[in-house]
């Protein structure tokens, strides 16, 4: 008797954790991620729910690993931009801005999820890890620009300047493009977005 073959999945299996993890990114273009649950997941990515699940436990074990996933892009990408960036303190505290806001337009799945404390475990060693690579490139601008400040008030800074450009691209995100952009462009809006945040973070 002849054996119909299974049709394959849509994902190559050599790394089947790799597989879910890129199943989930595409899931997330469509579905926000209370919506997916593991079981769909692994059937996006052509495999059994019994296959998946080793890999990470069960769905807030994948969802913890693709927040850890983003938080190691975020610090590449702006790794990335201020090593094109002049060496002063000023272009490189805008530079990791600027990388920060283009990590969030081309990873959107992750950029959403990353700080969704219900969904992801705070707690995973590696998300925190994650985490923390993330804050350097900030923190290593904010403190070769105010080497007058006490570390105090460095933080604050630090924060003031992760909490605009994330709140920009978190509005960005959410179709507040129009207003955010104004007659000048969002371009435009971007780049006194962070021109502004520099020059409140390095005044003395």
């Amino acid at each position: 008797m002849a054996v119909t073959p299974k049709p394959p999945g849509r994902f190559h299996h050599g790394d089947l954790r790799r597989a879910l993890l890129d199943a989930l990114a595409e899931a997330l273009r469509e579905d926000p991620p209370e919506a997916l649950s593991l079981r769909d997941l692994a059937r996006r990515a052509g495999v059994a729910h019994s296959a998946a699940a080793p890999h990470f436990g069960d769905k807030r074990g994948l969802l913890t690993a693709f927040a850890t996933e983003g938080y190691q892009r975020l610090a590449t990408a702006q790794r990335a931009a201020m090593a094109a960036a002049a060496r002063d303190p000023a272009a490189q505290l805008a530079a990791s801005g600027q990388g920060y806001l283009g990590f969030a337009r081309e990873n959107p799945g992750h950029f959403r999820l990353m700080m969704r404390a219900d969904l992801v475990d705070g707690t995973n060693p590696a998300l925190c890890a994650a985490q923390a690579a993330a804050w350097q490139p900030l923190a290593e601008a904010i403190a070769a620009g105010t080497p007058h400040l006490d570390a105090a008030e460095r933080h604050a800074r630090m924060v003031l300047a992760w909490s605009g450009v994330h709140g920009f691209a978190a509005l960005a995100a959410e179709q507040a493009g129009p207003v955010l952009a104004g007659e000048a462009g969002l371009e435009a809006a971007e780049a006194a977005l962070v021109e502004g945040l520099v020059g409140a973070c390095l005044r003395p």
